[in-house]
């Protein structure tokens, strides 16, 4: 039976009870006051991902059954009125048929991989600025580094939790924010589209070494993340790989030295301001949009994720981390 024709996670309403093939992705166990013991599912249905509890069981009792993280499973869900839709598992064993596989359920980004990557490389090869041949393009860096390191930029989650927190996570949030850059850059003619582009596809980049993410998509602080931050390891990867590429390419004109200054400050100040991160506070246009355009793509993944288990009509019950209040989501058909 195709994966789609189980009811999702986010179609499913309160009151509804379904049978259906999920991934678990982790599970734990907690004790609750007077003794029961519980345990507390993250899975996914290959569009979603949600919290299920099963009540009055242990771990331990499901380690007997098969039942472990980073299986296929199929569970017996019941959705419940509990601080707005929530799951419950009724039942729940290792899924015995042979026509599904863990991939069917890893969640990815909507648009291709591969030709995200594509299209950020043919723009900013398009893009770059040589000043009628006197320099080399900052653009080429970016280049440089997205050819270099494809694999894991590619591959990598964007964060532990939060937002674009999935494999490929980090090439899809840098993509929108790319071509978010791209369209401000026709309507604000005064920024600098090279420097701005080039920016949006490689602001996050050290978070490929900031976060060990695993084939599920599964994503954890490494020890290099914790002591520098993405931050300081993408600022020192551009002028390690601008140092190789002047050394690599003696015989063509230098890379254009104050916008790969800017770049790396780019990189520096994306957070907006220190109480959220960033090394230095944004000083030049460019800098305040690439923060702003990091802001609302984060924010509308979030609002993304939220919407996916809301009816229309609805609010949430909880304030969504990172927003300022309450999540509502339209209904227009009344």
């Amino acid at each position: 039976m195709p994966l789609t024709d189980y009811k999702p996670f986010c179609k499913a309403r309160v009151g509804d009870k379904f049978t259906r093939p999920v991934f678990i992705r982790d599970l734990t166990e907690t004790k609750k006051d007077g003794g029961n013991t519980h345990v507390r599912f993250t899975l996914l249905d290959g569009e979603s991902e949600v919290s299920a509890m099963l009540f009055s069981t242990t771990a331990e009792q499901l380690k007997n059954k098969g039942v472990a993280p980073h299986i296929v499973a199929l569970a017996v869900i019941k959705v419940t009125d509990y601080n707005g839709k929530s799951f419950n598992i009724d039942s729940i064993e290792p899924y015995r048929g042979d026509d599904l596989t863990i991939n069917d359920f890893i969640i990815t980004p909507p648009i291709d991989i591969g030709a995200m990557y594509d299209e950020m490389i043919s723009s900013l090869k398009a893009v770059g600025d040589d000043m009628n041949g006197t320099v080399t393009p900052v653009s080429e860096i970016a280049v440089a580094i997205l050819e270099k390191y494809k694999k894991e930029y590619t591959h990598s989650s964007a964060a532990v939790k939060v937002h674009h927190n999935f494999k490929g996570g980090l090439i899809y949030h840098s993509y929108r924010m790319f071509k978010a850059a791209e369209a401000l850059s026709s309507v604000y003619t005064e920024l600098d589209k090279e420097l701005l582009m080039t920016a949006a596809a490689i602001h996050d980049i050290g978070k490929m070494w900031e976060y060990h993410t695993d084939q599920y998509g599964d994503s954890e602080y490494s020890t290099s993340g914790v002591l520098f931050g993405h931050m300081y390891m993408g600022a020192k990867l551009v002028s390690n790989i601008a140092d190789e590429y002047e050394k690599a390419h003696e015989d063509e004109p230098h890379i254009n030295a104050q916008k790969l200054k800017l770049l790396v400050h780019m990189i520096l100040s994306h957070h907006g301001k220190h109480e959220w991160g960033a090394v230095v506070a944004p000083a030049i246009p460019e800098a305040f949009v690439l923060h702003y355009i990091d802001n609302i793509d984060a924010k509308l993944n979030v609002c993304a994720k939220e919407y996916k288990n809301m009816a229309p009509g609805t609010v949430t019950q909880t304030r969504p981390f990172t927003l300022d209040g309450n999540l509502y989501k339209p209904k227009y058909d009344e």
